[in-house]
């Protein structure tokens, strides 16, 4: 049975790090390549979300008792098998992830426009993950 209680701290933390990057005014991309400070929040509270999203995941699996994915991408996929989200949302945590996996180990020099894509446009595919995991879990 999923710790719900466990799922819901997970959650608020998860809300709390979206607010925080909610709050910063965007200055456009130009402005935003060039302030160090800003981009530092954004990434920070982005992959602290990211990394919740798939701890909640993770959870999800193992309190049910399916067999313990082998990747990150692999958590959003069981969770799309299991009908816990739908393949389209799957799809999009699976980029998030990939996402936050670039940031983090730096496989590559951060390219500023991406993170601000990320901050302006899919910070949306983050929530409806909650959405759909609030509705699955009945929280």
């Amino acid at each position: 049975m999923v710790d719900k209680a466990l799922i819901s701290r997970k959650l608020a933390g998860v809300e709390s790090y979206l607010d925080m990057v909610r709050s910063k005014k965007d200055p456009g991309v130009a402005v935003f390549k060039d302030d160090r400070e800003l981009q530092s929040i954004v990434l920070f509270n982005t992959i602290q979300a990211i990394q919740l999203c798939i701890d909640i995941g993770a959870h999800i699996i193992s309190d049910s008792g399916w067999e313990p994915p082998a990747t990150q991408a692999a958590i959003f996929e069981t969770l799309a098998q299991k009908k816990v989200i739908s393949g389209p949302v799957a799809k999009r945590m699976i980029l998030m992830a990939g996402f936050r996996n670039r940031i983090v180990h730096e496989y590559e020099k951060t390219d500023m426009e991406i993170v601000h894509n990320v901050w302006k446009r899919h910070l949306s595919d983050i929530e409806t993950f909650c959405e759909a995991v609030v509705l699955k879990c009945k929280l």
